[in-house]
Order: C-alpha cells, then sequence, then structure tokens
C-alpha cells in the first residue's frame, strides 16, 4: 500500500497560459513595471512606479494621443517641436499626481511649514521645481517627447 504523501500531483507547474492570465480567452497584457506612466487620455488608471533606471526618482506622465498601433519612438532633444511651455492641463495633472502620492505618505521634498493639505504642499513644490517628474508628449505621428518638468517654464 502507498502513501498519499509519497504521490506526486500530475499537474506540477503552472501553465504560462492558464485561464487566469486572461479574460474571455483573450491575453492580459504584462504591465510594464520599469515605464512608471500614467495614461492621461484613456482614463484608465495605471499605476504610477518610479523609473529604478534613473539616479533620481523621476516618473513619467503622458500627454496627448497615444497611437495604439505603433509605439513610436522618442525624440531627441535637440528635435523636440513642442513648446516649451508647461500647459494648464499637464499643471493640474502633475499637481493631482504629486497631491495623491503626498496623502499616501510620500516623502515631501519642501518644508510644508503649517500646511496639511497634499493639494497645496505639492502647488508649492512646483512653484520651487522640486517635483522630479517627467513629461511625456505624444506626437501624432506616433513619436513622443520627453521634458523634465523643471525644463518646462510655467506661465501663472
Amino acid at each position: 500500500m502507498s502513501d498519499i504523501s509519497d504521490q506526486e500531483p500530475e499537474n506540477s507547474e503552472i501553465d504560462d497560459n492558464s485561464p487566469s492570465n486572461s479574460i474571455d480567452g483573450n491575453e492580459i497584457d504584462p504591465i510594464d513595471s520599469d515605464s512608471g506612466q500614467i495614461d492621461t487620455d484613456s482614463g484608465e488608471k495605471h499605476s504610477v512606479t518610479s523609473e529604478s533606471d534613473s539616479d533620481e526618482d523621476q516618473q513619467i506622465l503622458r500627454s496627448g494621443a497615444q497611437m495604439s498601433q505603433s509605439k513610436g519612438r522618442k525624440v531627441n532633444k535637440n528635435e523636440r517641436i513642442t513648446p516649451p511651455f508647461l500647459t494648464k492641463y499637464e499643471r493640474a495633472r502633475v499637481i493631482g499626481t504629486r497631491a495623491l502620492q503626498i496623502s499616501k505618505n510620500s516623502p515631501i521634498y519642501v518644508d510644508p511649514k503649517e500646511t496639511t493639505d497634499p493639494i497645496l504642499v505639492a502647488q508649492q513644490e512646483l512653484n520651487e521645481n522640486k517635483i522630479p517628474f517627467i513629461i511625456r508628449r505624444y506626437l501624432p505621428n506616433g513619436n513622443f517627447e520627453d521634458w523634465e518638468l523643471q525644463e518646462l517654464e510655467r506661465l501663472d
């Protein structure tokens, strides 16, 4: 008589194409944890993670329409065509994203004095150029430009 604990289960490995990796028979795209990007146009929420490649903890905020058919390529800094101004929509997105991070106990880069409102602290950080974000602007041809927040002028 054999002991049940001595027997190995028939399916000891998990199949990568198992139904747990799909919804309605369609595969789920893996999340790119290195990108740390937010899609501003689709209305969907994606997780925001910091990039591990850079020395500073910088995050990329997407702006403009993203072409889903082609990935496009990054435009070099000397070939940029968009103006070097922070739009009111990008400003609102930066303050909102940073305020959310602050409300979830992210480190604060300025002295908040006696302010406890995360939105006011985020505005103060933006005014002092302390937010380490990168704005990603998509162009109509699918290419994109990355602007560091410190590079953009603010028209207030």
